[in-house]
């Protein structure tokens, strides 16, 4: 899916004040289960290659320099609440019928066990510590460093997560926020798997919580195109910047020029003001 409305900063609502931007590229949820496993998105109504996004994403880790890197993971246990495998173990909690016949990829209402929620059942997926939870072999990921950051969500059994700042309830946070707010972080960009859930929910969670946020529409793949659109607008109506990935050095670029800008007239001025 692409996108002609490139925004530019000055159309995205502004972050955290700071003369100095600290820009940080979250790779959402490129793995393998996305790509080739249970929940392919070959396999999903847009029928795209999760794939492809991969060299786009790598790209812009090795071209562009983001100061902190972020990958997310779908990390679920196997008797996760959003697995369709699991559903009988909890039709106790299920709201209206609980005999009723419900298929893969229906949305049901949990009253428990822990808080009523809504759930799209899906195949099961990227199960902790398997091949199928574990990053693309093909995507970037730089030597271990401070500024290199992996956050695991969905590891509750029983609450589902899309963003990678907290679950779908808002029960607990990830470490994410804390990780960038620890680096200074004022901008970030999104990319990944996949628009319409996680990459989207990401970036709404960002923007919420005060960062200038973009959205980088082509390193980003989605489940269903009429939903990845919705997404889109959504956010769009927000504030949060849709991009392309060739709209991200530029932005980068201009925003580092502006500062140097403003760090050398200050640096002039205080010379003059030494001088008289």
């Amino acid at each position: 899916m692409n996108s002609n409305s490139a925004v530019s900063a000055g159309n995205v609502s502004k972050g955290r004040s700071s003369s100095n931007h600290v820009n940080a590229l979250i790779v959402v949820d490129v793995q393998n289960c996305f790509i080739t496993g249970n929940l392919a998105l070959s396999k999903a109504p847009a029928g795209q290659d999760g794939a492809k996004v991969v060299p786009i994403i790598n790209d812009l880790i090795r071209t562009v320099p983001f100061h902190v890197i972020a990958y997310t993971y779908d990390w679920h246990p196997r008797n996760h609440i959003s697995f369709f495998d699991n559903l009988n173990s909890r039709r106790k909690y299920l709201k209206f019928n609980q005999n009723r016949t419900i298929n893969m990829y229906d949305e049901v209402i949990y009253t428990g066990p822990k808080v009523g929620t809504k759930q799209i059942l899906w195949p099961s997926h990227c199960v902790q510590d398997t091949e199928e939870a574990a990053l693309h072999k093909d995507l970037y990921v730089p030597s271990a460093s401070n500024n290199v950051i992996h956050i695991r969500k969905g590891t509750d059994p029983d609450i589902d997560s899309y963003s990678a700042f907290a679950d779908n309830n808002r029960v607990k946070k990830t470490d994410l926020d804390k990780k960038l707010r620890d680096r200074n972080v004022t901008h970030v960009f999104v990319a990944g798997l996949a628009i319409d859930y996680c990459v989207g929910g990401t970036a709404l969670d960002a923007f919420e919580l005060n960062y200038t946020t973009y959205l980088i529409e082509d390193a980003s793949g989605s489940i269903a195109f009429n939903s990845a659109k919705r997404k889109i607008e959504y956010l769009k109506q927000r504030g949060i910047g849709i991009i392309q990935a060739n709209d991200v050095k530029t932005l980068i670029s201009s925003a580092c020029d502006k500062s140097f800008s403003t760090l050398l007239i200050a640096s002039i001025n205080l010379f003059i003001l030494l001088l008289t």
